[in-house]
């Protein structure tokens, strides 16, 4: 969890279920080597979590792709967002207003477990319920429009993801992914077979 410090400095703050926190450190501190005080965070990874070690901080800038607008919903302005990362994934809303009526769509931009998909409900401004006001025509439009941005959004943030990982954490995230295949480096002999069949018990795999 991230929370801004006094005089801006950014903060890192870990609690667990029972209360217990961490001391905050600045994330500047990550640089170099760890911090005496964050010891006990290792040891406070739970069986459904993992880990990833590695990190580079503070790298400075990175380009990275800008939204494409031809993906606007046409007759429908951008007014407004409620947006936070739950475990990574997208979660909450985007608000459009019609140019033509005033009319306000909001976007539900939630993740689905047993799909293991984003879905983009369009729901009724303010009531927890579909939205009745719009042809599926618009609302087709403008879910298009939302999933164009928060697809940018994830691709951003996976992005700095991969810019500030080392070898080490890369694994780390493959693995905690369920792709923790072997790696292969680019010159090796076996992507002159068939590198599109999944590696088998004792190896030989896809590059990660």
């Amino acid at each position: 969890m991230g929370v801004q410090g006094a005089g801006g400095a950014r903060w890192s703050a870990h609690q667990n279920a029972g209360g217990r926190g961490f001391v905050r450190i600045p994330l500047s501190d990550l640089s170099g080597q760890l911090p005496a005080e964050l010891a006990a965070l290792y040891s406070e990874v739970q069986d459904d979590q993992a880990l990833i070690p590695g990190l580079k901080m503070g790298l400075g800038a990175l380009t990275v792709q800008r939204w494409d607008p031809t993906y606007a919903a046409a007759g429908w302005s951008l007014f407004g967002a409620d947006l936070t990362l739950d475990q990574g994934h997208p979660f909450g809303a985007i608000f459009y207003r019609n140019d033509d009526d005033e009319r306000v769509l909001r976007i539900g931009v939630k993740w689905h477990p047993p799909l293991q998909q984003l879905e983009f409900p369009a729901l009724h401004p303010s009531k927890p319920e579909l939205s009745s006001d719009c042809t599926d025509e618009e609302v087709a439009a403008v879910v298009l429009d939302a999933r164009s941005r928060i697809g940018t959004l994830v691709a951003v943030n996976a992005q700095i993801g991969s810019f500030v990982a080392t070898e080490e954490s890369e694994n780390a995230i493959l693995d905690a992914s369920g792709l923790g295949l072997e790696r292969l480096s680019e010159d090796d002999p076996r992507f002159g077979r068939d590198s599109t069949r999944p590696s088998g018990p004792g190896g030989g795999g896809a590059d990660g």
